[in-house]
């Protein structure tokens, strides 16, 4: 008696426990994308880092003797 051979033509090999765990990391990565995005829309077009009103304290001016 000898042993089946491995790869039959025509029958595919069914899918092991890797292939599911790369498919439920792709819905996880979706999901993800998706809830990102509806926290990103609650921001109504302002964007977070938008600094532009920003005035830092300045301690220290550049152009004063002790800098040049």
């Amino acid at each position: 008696m000898s042993t089946p051979p491995l790869n039959e033509p025509g029958r595919k090999q069914g899918a092991n426990v890797y292939t599911v765990m790369l498919l439920m990391s792709m819905l996880f990565m979706l999901v993800a994308v998706i809830a990102m995005f509806v926290e990103f829309r609650r921001y109504e077009g302002t964007l977070p880092w938008k600094t532009d009103d920003a005035r830092p304290q300045v301690m220290h001016r550049i152009d004063s003797p002790r800098y040049l």
